[in-house]
């Protein structure tokens, strides 16, 4: 049997997080005790532009991770509706440089970060100059492969939000994941509870990535937080192993249901959850499979078609909070 997500309880994260180092209302610190005192053991930093060592948030029960957030808005304007955000990670705590930065967007967020010193600043330095700002795949493809030469990990932001249709996510290449959940945005109306179809669209258009489901906290209220959040099973909680479990796809994402490992013999998946009323199995074609109780279900077991080019599950719980799996593809799963 092939075990594809641990059973256990793991640690919770949100990877999608802003402070006063651009348009958030909280400094760093407050943001890192804002989520300790509610069970999360992880956050990445994803400030608008800005980028900077968290090391000193670091300790043994608390892991911030580096990152960013970057942004292509149609016509290279702040008010423009399309716009592609992209959330960038970094693969060590000491490494800041930024890429994909349109000259116009940084001179728009630097209105947020006057109060810098050009220390701060520097190290958080714009490499291979300001980008190209046009809204279009190529230009964001361009940017997304520029990040993994350095090892940065990708993350799709909110399509929705983001006013994208098809012909906007589908041609992405290099992508980590996408945001099955954004809860900030959710809660301003703008963006529905679950991508899943548009994570379908892009996994259907041969798209290897994973799923997360982050707050893209700005004001660490009920509003844009606590919504969204991913459990994740790193080897040890630090840096190192955050980033490889992120990485990996060793984690799943929810808004509050219980997901309790995922496996696979021969052409049955089991999948555990908690206090489920329901069990989704999705994949690529018409073979699907819903479970649906009155009762809590606990355990599922589906029998998967051997042509699957992916499978997922979704679980629902009795308060509507859901869970969802990444997908897993064929070579992750079948018999050598």
């Amino acid at each position: 049997m092939k075990v594809l997500l641990p059973d256990g309880t793991g640690y919770k994260a949100n990877l999608h997080a802003h402070t006063t180092d651009s348009d958030g209302r909280f400094t760093p610190e407050q943001v890192k005790e804002y989520y300790r005192a509610h069970g999360y053991s992880i956050v990445a930093y994803t400030d608008h532009l800005f980028m900077r060592d968290r090391s000193s948030l670091n300790d043994e029960g608390f892991v911030a991770l580096n990152g960013y957030e970057n942004c292509l808005h149609d016509g290279g304007k702040a008010n423009a509706d399309k716009a592609y955000h992209f959330n960038f990670y970094s693969p060590a705590p000491d490494k800041t440089g930024m890429v994909g930065i349109s000259e116009y967007f940084y001179d728009f967020f630097n209105i947020t970060l006057t109060h810098k010193s050009e220390k701060e600043l520097a190290a958080s330095p714009v490499l291979n100059g300001f980008c190209d700002p046009e809204h279009s795949v190529e230009n964001a493809n361009k940017i997304i492969e520029q990040a993994r030469r350095l090892g940065y990990l990708v993350v799709y932001n909110h399509p929705v939000w983001s006013c994208h249709e098809p012909k906007d996510y589908l041609g992405l290449k290099g992508l980590l994941g996408m945001e099955i959940v954004n809860y900030s945005s959710y809660r301003a109306g703008s963006e529905p509870d679950d991508m899943g179809i548009i994570y379908d669209h892009m996994l259907k258009d041969g798209q290897k990535l994973y799923c997360f489901a982050n707050d893209d906290v700005h004001r660490c209220q009920k509003d844009d937080s606590l919504g969204g959040f991913n459990v994740m099973y790193p080897e040890k909680l630090d840096y190192r192993n955050v980033f490889e479990c992120m990485k990996n796809g060793v984690f799943y994402a929810s808004t509050g249901a219980r997901l309790r490992g995922i496996a696979v013999d021969g052409n049955k998946v089991y999948v555990g959850a908690e206090n489920a009323r329901s069990v989704r199995f999705s994949t690529d074609g018409r073979f699907a499979k819903l479970i649906f109780e009155d009762k809590p279900v606990t355990d599922a077991v589906f029998e998967m078609n051997e042509n699957v080019k992916y499978f997922r599950v979704t679980v629902e719980d009795f308060h509507g909070k859901k869970a969802f799996s990444r997908a897993y593809f064929p070579e992750e799963f079948k018999k050598k």
